[in-house]
């Protein structure tokens, strides 16, 4: 293979790992190597997640697919298991060509794993029984990869991929998929909807903050100048500031009347900062 291509494909696999409905939330990549190519996989999380919506999903794969496979994967790996496609398995078949586009066709592989569980039942049989399954081989100029669980760490299994991706790499002229603008435009809006729900998360817990350091400090002010006893009196937050004002106003003025109410004061005030630190550590 000529060394440019070489360069191209070195590092730049993306994998779509199918069938982990409950799985992992973000992209995790792996390096390795297989007969001397150097080679990353990314995982993404399944396309259906039950604690993802398609935005988020679609967002995920934008991530993976531009941040961490930039500029872009030269193999999109669809893994199916052998058997009876379930209804969410089905829709990822038609999710590969709506929401990244029909480009990304011509870099797909379909791998069908456990292989091994259609017994004496060949694949092409296997494939027809499936009309889903066959018109998207069919949509991948008919790339299809099967793999035999039963056999760990097959070197062989292994190559065998590998070879179908650089034939198809050499038919793409060496060229990887460029994510669609609008997957982009996704991937940008989810990021910016977290950006600012953490920031609505902050300005709340900032305000939970302040209400509860107040309200110690008065509730301690009042236990130590003995208006209020301790574990006594609950209280509106705002009563207790209220009140340690009037105390403040009513309590004959010494130095230990004073020292009493800023000790309670910073006491509770204290337990306060230190529920908190985390939030104040940010």
């Amino acid at each position: 293979m000529e060394g440019r291509m070489e360069e191209r494909m070195e590092g730049r696999i993306e994998e779509r790992m199918e069938g982990r409905m409950e799985g992992r939330m973000h992209c995790v990549q792996a390096r390795g190597k297989v007969d001397g190519w150097s080679l990353q996989v990314i995982d993404t999380p399944g396309f259906f997640h039950t604690c993802l919506s398609s935005e988020e999903v679609c967002a995920e794969v934008a991530r993976g697919m531009v941040d961490l496979a930039a500029p872009g994967p030269h193999a999109l790996l669809l893994v199916v298991k052998a058997g009876r496609l379930t209804p969410e398995e089905l829709m990822s078949l038609e999710w590969i060509g709506t929401a990244l586009g029909s480009a990304a066709l011509r870099h797909t592989v379909l791998v069908l794993t456990h292989a091994d569980q259609l017994q004496d039942k060949a694949v092409e049989n296997f494939l027809q029984e499936s009309k889903e399954l066959c018109e998207f081989m069919r949509s991948c100029d008919g790339r299809i990869h099967t793999l035999d669980n039963t056999i760990d760490n097959d070197q062989a299994q292994a190559s065998m991929l590998v070879k179908k991706i650089q034939k198809m790499v050499k038919k793409n002229d060496g060229n990887w998929y460029v994510c669609e603008q609008r997957i982009v435009e996704e991937k940008e809006q989810v990021q910016e909807k977290e950006r600012e729900d953490e920031k609505e998360r902050r300005m709340k817990a900032e305000r939970e903050f302040w209400c509860e350091l107040v309200t110690a400090m008065g509730k301690g002010a009042l236990e130590s100048s003995g208006v209020q006893e301790k574990g006594k009196g609950k209280v509106k937050k705002c009563k207790v500031v209220q009140r340690a004002a009037a105390a403040l106003v009513s309590t004959p003025l010494s130095v230990t009347s004073a020292a009493k109410m800023v000790g309670g004061a910073v006491r509770e005030g204290t337990k306060v900062l230190y529920k908190h630190r985390k939030t104040l550590l940010q």
